[in-house]
């Protein structure tokens, strides 16, 4: 979790990027450059471009790696749940890669389910791996629309155990099979993956020792944003 000034730093940085004129809300980049400045980590300029691996942000010196996702929710009480996309996962393409020799989604679900999770597997290892990590995090921030209220959440990253799981497809209405395949640990669900989007979702359940942190959103008009920034420039040039 974070440290009590890295927590300053993040009520800082919302304060600061909700106050920007062109920012309607914290979104995925935004959040990924925010934390690097929370962590006090260097942040490459994406201009010069960016690989599709799992850390966002990655301290070269400890060799931690954190995976970032921002969510708006709804509630933000302790105990209640959010889903996420963590992977795009196309088993049935990447069949053989697997050590499968076919796939379908007429296959058995617990081979399906052994599928994902050699496919998550595989790319947690192999991103740990290039980008040289040994200490993997899931890092949440939720929101709401207001953009006054702010949760933090933190999770090791871990191998997924395909013992701990079971699998079943979800239901319609009428009984038939749904097209979400759900994984299980004991009872609960904890991940779905969607055969038509090829899309892999996680669900958490929010914490009670997630840091929840609540600002005024105070925003700058263009001019006082625009002066600001320029003089800034000015001064550093």
């Amino acid at each position: 979790m974070l440290t009590k000034e890295e927590q300053s730093r993040l009520e800082k940085a919302l304060l600061a990027t909700v106050a920007i004129p062109v920012v309607g809300s914290i979104e995925d980049y935004t959040w990924e450059a925010m934390f690097h400045y929370v962590k006090n980590i260097s942040l490459n300029d994406p201009a010069l471009g960016r690989k599709k691996l799992l850390h966002d942000a990655v301290d070269l010196k400890s060799q931690v790696g954190w995976s970032l996702k921002t969510l708006q929710v709804s509630n933000l009480n302790v105990n209640s749940s959010f889903s996420f996309v963590i992977q795009r996962a196309d088993i049935f393409k990447k069949a053989e890669l697997l050590g499968f020799d076919s796939l379908t989604e007429n296959s058995e679900e617990s081979i399906l389910g052994e599928a994902l999770v050699k496919h998550w597997n595989q790319k947690l290892s192999s991103d740990k791996q290039e980008q040289n990590v040994t200490d993997s995090y899931e890092v949440i921030l939720l929101k709401t629309i207001q953009g006054t209220e702010y949760v933090y959440i933190e999770y090791p990253l871990k191998l997924l155990d395909l013992n701990d799981f079971t699998w079943s497809w979800t239901k319609t209405k009428d009984g038939k099979r749904g097209a979400g395949l759900q994984g299980k640990i004991n009872d609960e669900v904890n991940l779905v993956w969607y055969k038509n989007q090829k899309q892999l979702f996680k669900r958490r359940i929010i914490p009670s020792n997630s840091i929840r942190i609540q600002i005024s959103r105070t925003r700058l008009d263009f001019d006082e944003y625009v002066d600001s920034i320029l003089n800034t420039l000015k001064n550093k040039i």
